[in-house]
C-alpha cells in the first residue's frame, strides 16, 4: 500500500538527480497541455473590429445623404408652401418616393427620417447575420485544427513526457523519451487516446463530476502505453481500472498537496512553477504510476 509521502518522495529524488532534462520536459508537458486552446486568442477581436470599422463608415455615409436630401426638401417646401410635389431618391439600389405636404414640411422630412432609418437597420441586421455566419465558420474551422493536433501531436508528446518521468525514477533518463510514441506503433497510441479523451468528455456531461471520476479511472492509461504500446483498447482501460479502483480519492488528495506549491509559484510569477513545482509534480505522478503497478512499499 502507497502512501502520499512516499509517492512524493520517490517523485522529488527522481527529478532533482536529472534536474536540468526533468525541468526541460516539464516545460515541454505545460506547453503541450495548454497549446490545444491557443488559436482561438485574438480572433473575435479582429473581426469585430473590421464590423466596427464598416458600420461606421456605413452610417457616416447614410447621414450625409441624408442630410442632402433633408435640405433639398426644405427648399422645394419654400418655394411653394400651398402644393405637394412627390419626389423619387435612390439609395444603395433601393427606390422609395415621399410626398412634400405643403401644409407641414417638417411631416415630410420626418417621413423621410424614418425611411433612411429603416434602411439602416435593414443594411446593419443583414451585415450582422453575414457576420455571424462568417465567425461561425472560423470557429468551426479552428476547433476542428485545434482537436486534430490535440489527437495525433499532443497526446502522443503528453506521452512520451510521462514515459520520461517514469524512466527517470530509475535512471537518468534522455529527452528522446518524449518522442517516443511517433516511433513505436503510433497509430494504436492515437487511438486509445483519441478514447481516453472521448470517454472523459462524454462522462464530463453528466454533470461534471463523472467526468473528473472517470479522468482518475483512466489516469494510468498513458504510462501503461509507455511501457507496452501495443496493448489495445480493451486491455489498458482494464488495467488502468484495476489500478485506480480504491485509489482515485487517495491520487485527489495528492493532486491537492500540491495547491500550497502552485500559490506560492504565483508570488514568483511563475518562475518557481518552471524550475521546481512542475517537474517536481510529473516525477510524483510517475512514482504513483510505479506505486501502483509494482507495488512499492511503505
Amino acid at each position: 500500500m502507497w502512501t502520499r509521502k512516499d509517492v512524493k518522495k520517490r517523485g522529488h529524488e527522481g527529478f532533482k538527480k536529472n534536474y536540468w532534462k526533468a525541468v526541460l520536459v516539464a516545460i515541454i508537458l505545460s506547453i503541450v497541455a495548454g497549446s490545444s486552446g491557443g488559436f482561438s486568442g485574438g480572433t473575435s477581436g479582429g473581426f469585430s473590429n473590421v464590423f466596427n470599422n464598416h458600420h461606421i463608415e456605413e452610417t457616416t455615409d447614410n447621414d450625409k445623404e441624408a442630410e442632402k436630401l433633408v435640405e433639398e426638401a426644405m427648399k422645394e417646401a419654400e418655394k411653394d408652401n400651398e402644393s405637394s410635389k412627390e419626389s423619387d431618391k435612390e439609395k444603395d439600389d433601393d427606390t422609395f418616393s415621399f410626398t412634400i405636404d405643403s401644409q407641414d414640411p417638417e411631416g415630410s422630412v420626418n417621413e423621410l427620417s424614418d425611411k433612411l432609418a429603416d434602411m439602416d437597420d435593414k443594411d446593419s441586421t443583414a451585415f450582422i447575420v453575414i457576420f455571424l455566419v462568417v465567425l461561425s465558420v472560423v470557429f468551426v474551422v479552428i476547433f476542428v485544427l485545434v482537436a486534430l493536433m490535440d489527437i495525433f501531436l499532443y497526446n502522443p508528446l503528453q506521452l512520451g513526457c510521462n514515459r520520461f518521468f517514469f524512466k527517470n525514477l530509475d535512471e537518468s533518463a534522455g529527452i528522446s523519451n518524449v518522442v517516443y510514441a511517433f516511433d513505436h506503433n503510433y497509430k494504436n497510441l492515437v487511438k486509445n487516446l483519441f478514447y481516453r479523451d472521448m470517454y472523459v468528455v462524454l462522462w464530463s456531461l453528466l454533470f461534471v463530476i463523472p467526468g473528473i471520476i472517470k479522468s482518475y479511472e483512466y489516469r494510468m492509461i498513458p504510462y501503461l502505453l509507455a511501457e507496452n504500446p501495443d496493448m489495445t483498447k480493451e486491455e489498458v482501460f482494464a488495467e488502468s481500472k484495476s489500478l485506480m479502483k480504491g485509489n482515485k480519492w487517495k491520487a485527489f488528495v495528492l493532486d491537492l498537496s500540491f495547491i500550497g506549491w502552485y500559490i506560492l509559484s504565483i508570488f514568483t510569477c511563475g518562475i518557481l512553477s518552471i524550475f521546481y513545482v512542475n517537474p517536481y509534480k510529473c516525477s510524483t505522478d510517475a512514482a504513483l504510476y510505479e506505486a501502483l503497478k509494482y507495488g512499492t512499499q511503505e
